[in-house]
């Protein structure tokens, strides 16, 4: 008999825990974000205090689940039930709460229900319900996740400014190649030639004995000397180098 009553009393057990279980899948599935809701689960919850560590974890799991407006009625109901249970005699509820808190925080990503949240975190280090080093626990956990969120963002920026200098000598070769035309080339060699031409001209010009046609007694001692035409010849080299000077 013994044994039979304590297989039983296991079973039983099991039901309890088993139908505990879906209840509570039920309830957080199916709080809202009115405040007939959220009070009536919180107080629901604060009622079956000795189950705290359960209830904490259901949350959690339907936290991790939840979309983002489903994920601010969670915390909604968290800061009901930790606001409240002190003076009903649950106070546990704290401390199991502040055990997940950190990493419940990392699955906040949307931008107003950050904004939410951040606004719970404040009442409650306006409140004192929690110390502040401990709410700067829940305060990291949601700004872990924007970071690592950022991470990837900042490593592309670096990758596209490495491949920058890269991308823009291919685009100047293809430019240089496109615009590459034989005649081209063959009329800037030949300005080229021209110019290199006049130059060394123009350095054998000044390379030459000068004669100073502006000198009476030079121009004398030429023409004297029957040398006419050098005087013509020097002339004209003196008005280049004049021009090219």
């Amino acid at each position: 008999m013994a044994a039979g009553s304590g297989a039983a009393s296991a079973h039983g057990a099991r039901s309890s825990s088993a139908a505990l279980e879906a209840s509570l899948d039920r309830r957080f599935q199916g709080v809202s974000n009115t405040m007939e809701s959220i009070q009536g689960l919180s107080t629901w919850c604060i009622e079956n205090k000795k189950y705290h560590g359960l209830i904490v974890r259901y949350w959690m799991k339907w936290l991790k689940k939840s979309d983002s407006n489903h994920r601010l009625n969670l915390f909604y109901l968290a800061n009901d039930v930790i606001q409240n249970c002190k003076r009903k005699n649950a106070i546990i509820f704290r401390s199991a709460f502040a055990d997940v808190l950190p990493n419940a925080a990392q699955f906040i990503r949307d931008g107003k229900v950050r904004r939410s949240v951040e606004r719970i975190f404040s009442i409650w280090e306006e409140r004192s319900v929690y110390p502040e080093e401990v709410i700067a626990q829940f305060k990291a956990g949601m700004n872990k996740k924007e970071k690592e969120r950022e991470k990837p963002k900042e490593k592309e920026k670096e990758a596209t400014i490495a491949k920058a200098p890269s991308n823009t000598k291919a685009a100047l070769k293809s430019k240089i190649v496109a615009e590459f035309t034989p005649q081209s080339l063959l009329e800037q060699l030949s300005r080229y030639k021209r110019a290199a031409a006049e130059e060394e001209l123009r350095e054998k010009q000044l390379g030459a004995p000068r004669v100073d046609l502006c000198s009476p007694e030079a121009l004398k001692r030429l023409k004297d000397g029957n040398n006419s035409h050098i005087v013509m010849e020097k002339q004209v080299e003196y008005e280049r180098a004049l021009l090219y000077a």
